[in-house]
């Protein structure tokens, strides 16, 4: 195989810029599109030059009929499990967006469906890939920071006014808190899933997991009301907060919320991380006046460290894409999987490690706080 031939199922802001990736990617092409909504799709292929009887509103018929070798997977969220299911079944490689899932069943699917058909699984996970992230990993690796004992993380993303709700004739996400009343309107997923803003942990547990080598053995979640004290009407939480274990026995704090006003983090913007160990720590920006920053043992104070979000390595092109430059990582290690016939390095069994915290957490959240187990995906 010289080129892999993609489809995109769900064409909205998402779904089109990571398109846009795999359309410049020199081993790829764009073959066909799909969206609930007629004219999402019509403007997904116009803009990737797609032929007409290759864009479809109908996900069964795409798998029956489109000249895809794989699927990029960007619907509402709830339900990539079962359309990524539906399309390895087919025979068809498949990459989904974070979150990946939303029940622990929804985990072991998807692990049974790739087993059980060998087709190619990838989370389209994003932060891991970051420069400063590679670099704190390489000095894990090399026993700079000691046993890291806490590590700490948050993605607090505000927006004064979300998109909660879809225009059902157009497709159209409208950026409003409140339900229109001049429109026909469904919720959009956003509107739902943020109730418990724990589910994106992922966001942040990967690149700290990735850094550690580590997987989540326990949780306890907790976090503030179901209706937020900032926006008002939405029943959301504003911020949860996760305390886990770690199989090497490292203790991490990780929070998420999508509510609650906070100060952008610089080049990390919603993102902020921190790493101690007995022979040092590391942390990355709170504040755009702030550098990324390292102590070690000895030293009075933390000092600077030159670093950055763009992956190690990125060339010019690739350092301008979509988080921080991270964005074209995920899109070329899944290209090269199905070329090369290798395991994707954010397989399956990986997803399933960073996933399930979360919805163990959002559970612990809900039976107020209780420690609870995550399941070993590797032991049957």
């Amino acid at each position: 195989m010289n080129k892999v031939r993609i489809g995109l199922v769900g064409c909205g802001g998402r779904g089109i810029s990571v398109t846009t990736l795999f359309r410049i990617h020199p081993q790829c092409e764009v073959t066909a599109c799909c969206d609930i909504y007629e004219a999402c799709a019509t403007r997904a292929a116009e803009r990737f030059q797609i032929p007409a009887r290759f864009v479809y509103t109908n996900y069964e018929k795409m798998l029956r009929e489109a000249p895809v070798d794989a699927v990029f997977l960007a619907p509402d969220p709830m339900v990539q499990v079962a359309m990524a299911c539906q399309a390895m079944q087919a025979g068809k490689h498949v990459c989904t967006e974070v979150p990946a899932a939303f029940t622990l069943e929804e985990c072991w699917k998807l692990i049974e469906t790739v087993e059980c058909t060998g087709m190619k699984y990838q989370l389209m996970e994003q932060t891991r890939y970051w420069g400063f992230v590679q670099t704190w990993t390489q000095m894990v690796d090399r026993g700079e920071l000691g046993h890291v004992c806490l590590a700490q993380g948050e993605y607090v993303h505000y927006e004064e006014h979300w998109g909660c709700w879809t225009d059902t004739e157009t497709g159209d996400i409208l950026p409003s808190n409140e339900r229109p009343r001049d429109r026909d309107v469904l919720p959009h997923w956003r509107y739902l899933l943020l109730s418990d803003p724990i589910y994106y942990l992922p966001h942040t547990l990967s690149p700290l997991l990735s850094i550690l080598g580590d997987r989540v053995l326990s949780v306890a979640c907790m976090g503030t009301r179901k209706q937020s004290y900032t926006q008002q009407g939405l029943p959301w939480c504003d911020i949860q907060y996760a305390l886990m274990h770690t199989e090497k026995d490292t203790i991490l704090l990780a929070g998420a919320g999508f509510s609650l006003p906070h100060v952008p983090r610089g080049a990390t913007y919603c993102h902020w991380y921190e790493l101690r160990g007995t022979d040092g720590s590391v942390c990355s920006p709170r504040c755009y006046s702030e550098p990324f920053r390292v102590w070690r043992r000895g030293m009075s104070d933390f000092e600077a460290m030159s670093l950055s979000t763009i992956p190690l390595g990125a060339d010019q092109e690739q350092a301008q894409t979509g988080h921080g430059g991270a964005d074209y990582c995920p899109v070329d290690t899944f290209i090269k999987s199905i070329i090369e016939d290798t395991t994707p390095p954010l397989d399956v069994y990986l997803t399933a490690e960073l996933t399930a915290p979360a919805i163990v957490a959002a559970e612990s959240a809900r039976s107020g706080g209780a420690l609870l187990k995550v399941p070993d995906f590797r032991r049957r």
